[in-house]
């Protein structure tokens, strides 16, 4: 009898999403039971103003944002991304302490430029955000500072993220400068607008290195996960035909014509090779059973302390 009552006041409450004020006191089973009712009420049009999603979004996220989103990403496929940066300002605010994983590639260069820097100040801000991929968004070296400034400032921003993609962005070596900061950082991959300005931003960072091994455009394939996954089912009614041409494009982030840097904390390939050379050196240096060494062993062993 309680299942059929749940589903029943389940029922009555999804006509009614909207209005609720609160579901402060409600189980994420029974608040997530509602909300797929609310969708059946409106599958039939499958269309929702812009209002209309931020009133959601601040119902499910209020008392219950630890399962509303973990994962996000932008596609050029998903209905969501025809809405305005108002609608990602307020989605990115709600979201920030909860979001893991987050693939805005393409998203920013159809905002102007106030609302792209809103938007980057807050994902500057995410504090257990831990793979961000910003490719092809036009970035230039003062957003990457915009986005590193609150790490620098305050160390919990962006203190766990350890994959971070800018390839295909407007940048030279002085990102260098504020993307070093990121002291948790794994692997690196971006593109710099002046090829020989490569060695000056990789001297930039003391706890990376680049690796050739495998340096390829790839990516961790990222699908939006938690109830925001049903949200972007829905189509939003302030389409219009200009959007069409967001529709149409592809992710051409494997475009051989960029010249990619990879740069990474640890590479077994790559640690392999030079501790190897270091097992040699120190071979050459005790070869010598008297205790001489000659100058060329002198220098090997001088290589090794400098």
């Amino acid at each position: 009898m309680i299942p059929s009552l749940v589903n029943l006041a389940s029922r009555i409450l999804g006509k009614y999403f909207l209005s609720i004020e609160s579901c402060r006191y409600l189980p994420n089973e029974i608040v997530e039971k509602i909300f797929d009712e609310y969708l059946k009420t409106i599958s039939s049009l499958s269309i929702i103003n812009e209002n209309d999603l931020i009133k959601i979004i601040n119902i499910l996220t209020d008392y219950h944002s630890d399962i509303f989103c973990t994962s996000f990403c932008y596609s050029i496929t998903n209905n969501l991304n025809f809405l305005t940066a108002n609608f990602y300002l307020h989605l990115l605010k709600r979201i920030n302490l909860n979001v893991i994983q987050l693939d805005f590639s393409y998203a920013l260069e159809k905002f102007d430029h106030e609302e792209k820097r809103k938007i980057l100040n807050i994902i500057g801000q995410m504090e257990n955000i831990e793979y961000l991929r910003l490719t092809f968004n036009q970035l230039d070296d003062e957003d990457i500072r915009l986005l590193t400034a609150s790490n620098r400032i305050r160390s919990k921003a962006l203190c766990n993220l350890h994959s971070l993609h800018l390839q295909g962005n407007n940048l030279t070596s002085q990102s260098g400068r504020f993307l070093k900061a990121l002291t948790s950082l794994d692997t690196l991959y971006i593109s710099l607008v002046a090829s020989h300005e490569k060695s000056i931003f990789i001297k930039e960072f003391d706890n990376l290195h680049e690796c050739n091994c495998s340096i390829q455009n790839s990516w961790e394939e990222i699908t939006n996960r938690g109830w925001i996954a049903k949200i972007s089912q829905l189509q939003s009614s302030t389409t219009t035909v200009d959007n069409n041409f967001y529709r149409k494009r592809r992710r051409v982030d494997n475009d051989d014509s960029i010249q990619l840097i990879k740069l990474v904390r640890f590479c077994s390939t790559c640690h392999q090779s030079s501790s190897s050379k270091a097992i040699k050196k120190k071979e050459k240096v005790v070869s010598d059973p008297i205790g001489f060494i000659d100058s060329t062993q002198a220098n090997d062993l001088l290589s090794c302390y400098l």
